[in-house]
Parts: C-alpha cells; structure tokens; sequence
C-alpha cells in the first residue's frame, strides 16, 4: 500500500523529535514518492548521520536525501586541532589497524586515507570520527586490500542474506565478477537495503559492492 507523502513527513518529523540526541528544531523533511529529503541544519556531524538514520527506519521511506548542513556551535575549532582529535578518535578505536588510516582536515572537512582489509575497519574509522566535535563532514577515500577471493563468494553472501531477519524474505540475486559484488532483486525497506549491502561488503576477499536493489511495489 503506498503511503501518502504528507504522512511519511509526519512520521519522520515524529521519529526524528523522539531522540532527545538530535535537535531536530531547524530540520525540514520533505518526502515524494517514499523518498525523503532532510535539509536545513544540525549542531553537529553526529546528528546528521543520527537523523538520516532515523529517517529511514520510517515506514514508507525508500531512500533518504540528506542535505543537512552543520551548523557551528561553541569556540572555532582549527583545522590542526581537528585533526589531532580525530586522530586520537582513530587511535583509541579498536577495530581500526594501527597506523592504516591517515586524516586530513579541510575547513573542517574531514578525509580518511589508507588500506584496511576489512569493510568494517573502513565503516569503524568513519564512526570514531564523526563523534569528534567539529567535523562538518566526511569524505571515506580508505580502500579495501584485496584479499584472495573464494569461488563460492556470492553463494557465502547469499546464505548470509537468507540468515539475516531484516532481509531474509527479500528477492536478492548475488553474482560477482573478482572482487567485486553486484546486487540485483527487491527489498522491503531503505534499511534491508543498506543491510544487504553491508552483509554483501563483509564476505571475504571483497572490495566493492554495486547496489542495483529496488523496492518492492
């Protein structure tokens, strides 16, 4: 049943205000056709990526535009100082090897280098340091070392779908050409979307993954 756009904006707005974490008072929710664009601003990175994330737990929500923008908040914070505290952020993170991932800040922009071996060490490092107060965003440039790849790679990732309660009862055909996955089928919501992708990035041996997933009617 397809949900009118005034009432997926209404459960955003709800869902976004029931998080104390986020200030939702300078957020716009915009939706079209089960896709859900977030403008306006928020005090920190965090929050945007909290606010994002909550809309696409709504249901009716396809896919979400977040064009959030980070507003400033307490004393100017250089890009010098940034960079050692995401430094530091990196360093205290456990699933990040050490030494693997360099930071670079620009007008408190944040971009992540190096080679990790695993997907959730590239997604770890991102996570430490949007917690780091000032970062306005984040640009994710770590690559994914390339791994032998197994022969039964897409019948692993498949299996582990089927495992998965937010994807099991997807349509989701999972092929692969070396280290690379394509996803092709159906899914009921944004998050077994993104739930699927990530279960697809963590078999070994890959390093990318092309979502072609659309959404059940």
């Amino acid at each position: 049943m397809h949900k009118p756009n005034a009432l997926v904006e209404f459960d955003v707005r709800d869902t976004l205000d029931w998080d104390p974490a986020v200030d939702d008072a300078r957020i716009s929710v915009k939706a079209d056709d089960g896709v859900v664009t977030l403008t306006g601003t928020v005090p920190t990175y965090r929050q945007s990526l909290l606010a994002a994330r909550h809309a696409s737990t709504v249901g009716g929500v396809h896919d979400v535009d977040n064009e959030l923008l980070v507003g400033e908040s307490g004393r100017e914070i250089t890009d010098a100082e940034l960079q050692g505290a995401c430094e530091e952020a990196i360093d205290r993170d456990r699933f990040v090897p050490t030494g693997a991932v360099a930071v670079t800040v620009d007008g408190g922009r944040v971009t992540l280098r190096g080679h990790v071996r695993h997907h959730y060490q590239r997604r770890a490092a991102e996570h430490a340091v949007s917690h780091v107060d000032g970062v306005l965003g984040i640009d994710n440039a770590i690559v994914i070392s390339s791994d032998p790849v197994p022969g039964d790679v897409a019948r692993r990732i498949h299996k582990a779908l089927k495992r998965d309660a937010l994807v099991d009862d997807s349509l989701i055909e999972v092929t692969n050409r070396g280290s690379t996955v394509y996803l092709d089928g159906t899914v009921d919501s944004y998050l077994a979307r993104l739930e699927a992708v990530d279960t697809a990035y963590d078999a070994p041996g890959v390093t990318d993954v092309v979502d072609r997933l659309t959404f059940a009617l």
